[in-house]
C-alpha cells in the first residue's frame, strides 16, 4: 500500500485521533480529463534560491550570542536553552526542510518518518510521530524535539526527563509560515539566517503575485486532501496559498480550515479547477470524471483536473514558493 505523506491529511488525522504516547519501541495519465503532476518551480526572477530536495544545504556554525535564550512555543509554554541544540529530533518533516534552509542541518540527529527532503535527510534516524516513544527520543539524547502538531503528554513527559520541546502547530496562513522558520531560527542559533531565507521567500511571493494575470473572474477551485472530500478552507496555509494566488476557493464557504465537503455542495459550487492533492491514494482525472454528476463540474467538461505533489503544497516549510508557482501555473494555465 502506497504511503500517503500530504502534511495535510497528517494534520487531519492529527485533529481526529488522539495521539498516544508510546513508551515502548518505536515501531510504519487519465481518460476522463488532464493529469499533470507538476514539480519543478519557474525560473527565479531574483537571487533567492527556491529550496530544492536536490540540492545540498550544508551546516553553518550557530550563533551563540543570544544564548541563554527563552521563547514561547504554541503550547504557550516557555522554551528555555542555555545554549543551541546541539542534537534536534524533528518530529515532521516541515519543520526538517526549514532546518536546513536555514543552516541547522549538521544539529538534526532525527526526523519523522516522512522526512525525505532533502536528501541529507535520508541520512538521519526516523521516529514515528504519530506514536511516538519516549524511550526512543531519549535514547538518541536529543537536546530538543520539535514538534508538528499539539501533544500534551509527549511534552510533558520529555520535561520529566529534562528534554526540551518546541510546538509550532501547522499555521493558519503562509505568513504564519514564515514567522515560524524565523522562530526556529533564533532558537536553533541561526536568526540571521532565518531572517534572510523568510525575507526571500516574501520577496519571491510578491513576484509570484505581480505575474499572475488579470482575471475578471478568477477561477473557482477545489482541493482534494483525500477521497472522503476533505480539503482546505479558510484558516489554513494551503487555504492561503490560493487567497494568495487570488482564486475562489468553494472551501470558503465552509469557514472552516480542515472542512469536509459532500458532494452535492462541490457540485453545486461548479468549480473551475480541481486539484488533487491524492493521486498516491489512487485518483486522477479519471475517477474523479466518473464520480456521480460530476460530469456537470466545469473542471471535469473543460479537462481542469489536475494532480499535484501532496508534499509542495501541503507542507508549511520553505517549499512554500515552489507550491505558490506550481498552483498558479494550473490555476491560469500559464
Amino acid at each position: 500500500m502506497k504511503k500517503v505523506r500530504s502534511w495535510l491529511l497528517v494534520a487531519l488525522l492529527a485533529s481526529l485521533a488522539v495521539i498516544a504516547v508510546a513508551c515502548g519501541d518505536d515501531d510504519e495519465e487519465g481518460g476522463g480529463g488532464a493529469t499533470q503532476t507538476l514539480g519543478g518551480s519557474s525560473p527565479a526572477a531574483s537571487t533567492f534560491e527556491p529550496f530544492d530536495c536536490a540540492g545540498e544545504y550544508p551546516g553553518t556554525e550557530p550563533d551563540t550570542s543570544a544564548f541563554p535564550l527563552e521563547v514561547t512555543d504554541d503550547s504557550g509554554g516557555t522554551v528555555s536553552l542555555e545554549a543551541p541544540p546541539e542534537a534536534i529530533v524533528s518530529l515532521s518533516a516541515a519543520h526538517v526542510e526549514v532546518l536546513y534552509a536555514i543552516g541547522a542541518g549538521d544539529q538534526l540527529i532525527a526526523g519523522d518518518l516522512y522526512s525525505d527532503c532533502p536528501a541529507a535527510a535520508a541520512d538521519l534516524e526516523q521516529l514515528d510521530s504519530f506514536t511516538p516513544s519516549v524511550e526512543a527520543i531519549t535514547a538518541l539524547e536529543p537536546d530538543l524535539v520539535v514538534l508538528g502538531f499539539s501533544n500534551p503528554d509527549l511534552q510533558t513527559a520529555l520535561a520529566g526527563v529534562g528534554i526540551s520541546s518546541l510546538l509550532q502547530e501547522p499555521p493558519p496562513d503562509v505568513a504564519g509560515v514564515l514567522d515560524d522558520i524565523e522562530l526556529l531560527g533564533r532558537v536553533t542559533g541561526h536568526p540571521e539566517e532565518a531572517t534572510a531565507y523568510a525575507a526571500g521567500m516574501d520577496a519571491r511571493i510578491d513576484e509570484v503575485v505581480a505575474d499572475l494575470p488579470a482575471e475578471d473572474a478568477p477561477p473557482k477551485v477545489f482541493h482534494e486532501v483525500d477521497n472522503t472530500l476533505f480539503t482546505a478552507g479558510p484558516g489554513s496555509f494551503v487555504g492561503d496559498l490560493y487567497e494568495i494566488l487570488k482564486a475562489k476557493n468553494i472551501a470558503d464557504a465552509t469557514g472552516e480550515p480542515f472542512p469536509q465537503m459532500t458532494q452535492e455542495a462541490i457540485i453545486e459550487a461548479a468549480p473551475d479547477v480541481i486539484i488533487l492533492a491524492d493521486e498516491e491514494a489512487g485518483e486522477n482525472a479519471e475517477t474523479v470524471s466518473a464520480r456521480p454528476g460530476w460530469d456537470a463540474i466545469p473542471a471535469v467538461q473543460d479537462e481542469r483536473i489536475y494532480a499535484v505533489d501532496p508534499d509542495i503544497v501541503s507542507r508549511p516549510g520553505p517549499r512554500v514558493i515552489e507550491a505558490l508557482e506550481t498552483l498558479s501555473q494550473l490555476l491560469y494555465e500559464q
